[in-house]
C-alpha cells in the first residue's frame, strides 16, 4: 500500500467537489494490507470518529485500514434509508464518492468491502449491501432497530417493492443472500426507547424490539435463501450485559474482536 496519509494517526478528509461529505481514515502502523479495509457506519449520534478510535488496537494487529464516512444530518437526514427518495441526496451515492477517494489516495480495490454498522449505520449498511450485494464481501450489523426484509410484496423501506419516492427498484436478491452475515444485539437491547421506530408496520411485521427484529430478519434471510436453493451464511449473536449504548457494545472486551474475526475470516483460512 502506498499513501501520502501518515500511519498511526486519524485523518479527517472532504472529498473535492463534494463538499457535504467528508470521512476519516486510519492507516495501520504495522503491515498494512491494500486489500484490507473496514469500512465502519455511525448511528444517529454520528460519532463517525469514535468508531475509528475503538477499532485502532485491532486495526494495528491486523494490518487493516479503517474508513468511517461521516453522514450530517443536515445534508443527510436519512442515511439509513439511503435518502429521502431515489431523487433526492442519496447517501450510497455519497458513499461511492468516499470510495473512489480511498481508492485515489491508498490505491485500495473499492469492492469487495468488508462492512460494518451500528444501530442506524448498521441500518445503511445492509440496504446498501442489498442495492449492491456485489460490491460487498462480508457484513456486520449491530443493533438496527429496523430492517429491509427480502419481501418483494412490501414496499421500499420495509421490503423491495418499488414506490414513488423508490420507482423501478431492482434488488440481485441471490447475490445478497451469499453475502456472509453477522448480526449482533445486545442482550438488554430490548427497550422500546425514544430512538426506536415504532411505525405500526414494524412493530407487528419485524417486533417490538431489537431483539425480536433482529431474530425475525435473520429467519427471513435465511428462509429466503432456501428457497432460492442458496447456501446463505446469516449468523446471530447477543452481546453480553449490552444496552442500546455504543459504548456499552465497546465495552465488552470480546465484541471488536469478534468484528474482526468474522469480517476477515477469509484470510484466517489462506
Amino acid at each position: 500500500m502506498t499513501s501520502a496519509l501518515q500511519p498511526g494517526i486519524i485523518h479527517r478528509r472532504s472529498i473535492e467537489g463534494l463538499s457535504q461529505m467528508e470521512y476519516f481514515i486510519y492507516v495501520p502502523v504495522t503491515k498494512p494490507d491494500s486489500n484490507k479495509v473496514l469500512y465502519t457506519i455511525h448511528g444517529i449520534s454520528r460519532n463517525a470518529e469514535e468508531h475509528v478510535q475503538r477499532f485502532i488496537g485491532q486495526a494495528d494487529r491486523n494490518g487493516v485500514t479503517i474508513v468511517a464516512p461521516l453522514f450530517t444530518k443536515q445534508h443527510f437526514p436519512r442515511y439509513q434509508r439511503l435518502g429521502k427518495s431515489a431523487q433526492l441526496e442519496r447517501a450510497d451515492m455519497a458513499f461511492d464518492h468516499v470510495l473512489q477517494d480511498v481508492q485515489k489516495w491508498l490505491d485500495v480495490p473499492p469492492a469487495p468491502m468488508r462492512l460494518f454498522g451500528f444501530s442506524g449505520g448498521a441500518q445503511f449498511v445492509h440496504r446498501y449491501a442489498m442495492f449492491y450485494p456485489r460490491r460487498v464481501k462480508r457484513m456486520v450489523l449491530t443493533a438496527p432497530g429496523w430492517y429491509t426484509f427480502p419481501d418483494p410484496d412490501r414496499k421500499y423501506p420495509y421490503g423491495l417493492k418499488s414506490t414513488k419516492e423508490w420507482p423501478k427498484l431492482i434488488f440481485p436478491l441471490e447475490d445478497f443472500l451469499k453475502i456472509p452475515t453477522l448480526v449482533m444485539v445486545g442482550e438488554v437491547d430490548d427497550l422500546r426507547d425514544k430512538d426506536l421506530n415504532k411505525v405500526r408496520e414494524i412493530d407487528s411485521f419485524q417486533g417490538l424490539n431489537r431483539i425480536e427484529r433482529a431474530e425475525r430478519w435473520v429467519n427471513a434471510n435465511r428462509n429466503m435463501a432456501r428457497s432460492y436453493d442458496v447456501g446463505a451464511d446469516f449468523q446471530l449473536e447477543t452481546v453480553a450485559n449490552a444496552s442500546h449504548a455504543y459504548e456499552s457494545y465497546m465495552a465488552h472486551p470480546p465484541f471488536s474482536d469478534q468484528v474482526f474475526d468474522f469480517l476477515f475470516e477469509d484470510y484466517k483460512e489462506r
